[in-house]
């Protein structure tokens, strides 16, 4: 185990970047506690509407909307764990992620690879997962892994699971694993169950992380809820990740889309803690803007930059770890 620098702080280790004063970040939190009670996020998953329901939220049956009580949002907030340790097989390589210490992840999932001996641009396969796997366990730079690629050649209904498989044969890091679908939540927590030596030492120290993605603007799919209520049954920690597009999908101004992607956030925290209190989560985002012209995700734009340094810091005014992306 081990922890990173600090990345910026009083005792002057680094330069950091500070993008809003507390008042400034409580007024963010003020409008998204409005848009939480006042207009509200769909929820397609009607257990989670029933759990939402039985713990004093307004629920429209017919549109699916669910409106949120501020007290809901502020008790979520303080039980949530204000340090995640990433689990890894090897203690050696867990990762504490607290405060403003970074570390860096790969990305993904990408659907299409450069080959490295053709350079031609072609799908990944079961073995591209496998090379990917072990190239990112020999990177000391990469403190946890994130699914990179999925293989082509095997039913996308399951291509978790196939992911799963190559980071248990082949990583000794954390993982973040993105399900779309309970059961297959259920067989990698099974995995996982046997590679951690049983379901108790599995739930003590879990090997990896539900990642769940709102679809913007403040809407919940049913697969992705009802995925993450399975990894809070199978004891697996989350991240939430919002994906807004500026200008598409969400506000195009950038203040907007912060309220918005950060009601997205807290809308899950609410659920996953009126399920069970103390349950890790991660403040997540990969939320940039949408070029106007083409109409494609600017990945690399300084906007992207900009929301990411907005979200960590909005993430430790919660006092709650964060993965934001780098471009």
């Amino acid at each position: 185990m081990y922890r990173a620098l600090h990345a910026g702080s009083t005792r002057m280790e680094g330069i950091g970047l500070k993008m809003f004063t507390d008042d400034e970040l409580y007024d963010i939190h003020l409008a998204t506690l409005d848009v939480l009670w006042n207009i509200g996020v769909k929820v397609e998953s009607e257990k989670a509407r029933e759990i939402f329901y039985s713990n004093g939220c307004v629920i429209d049956p017919e549109t699916q909307i669910v409106k949120i009580p501020a007290h809901l949002v502020e008790d979520a907030l303080r039980t949530i764990p204000k340090t995640f340790r990433a689990c890894g097989r090897n203690p050696e390589n867990d990762w504490v992620c607290e405060g403003n210490r970074t570390g860096f992840v790969n990305f993904g999932e990408a659907v299409q690879l450069i080959d490295p001996y053709t350079k031609q641009i072609r799908k990944p396969t079961k073995k591209d997962v496998d090379d990917v796997t072990r190239f990112c366990e020999a990177m000391d730079q990469i403190v946890v892994f994130e699914r990179a690629i999925g293989p082509s050649e095997v039913d996308p209904d399951v291509s978790q699971v196939h992911i799963a498989e190559s980071f248990y044969n082949y990583s000794t890091k954390h993982a973040y694993i993105g399900m779309n679908r309970p059961e297959n939540m259920r067989a990698v927590a099974k995995m996982g169950y046997v590679v951690a030596g049983g379901e108790d030492k599995f739930r003590q120290r879990p090997l990896f992380s539900q990642s769940t993605d709102p679809v913007s603007p403040l809407v919940h799919s049913k697969g992705a809820t009802d995925t993450l209520l399975q990894a809070i049954e199978c004891g697996v920690p989350a991240k939430i990740n919002s994906m807004g597009l500026a200008g598409g999908t969400t506000c195009v101004h950038l203040a907007s889309t912060l309220v918005t992607h950060n009601a997205e956030i807290l809308s899950m925290f609410v659920l996953s803690q009126l399920v069970k209190k103390g349950h890790p989560m991660v403040y997540g985002t990969s939320t940039t803007m949408m070029d106007l012209r083409t109409t494609v995700a600017c990945v690399g734009s300084p906007e992207l930059a900009l929301f990411s340094a907005a979200v960590a810091k909005l993430a430790q005014f919660y006092n709650i770890p964060s993965w934001v992306a780098g471009g």
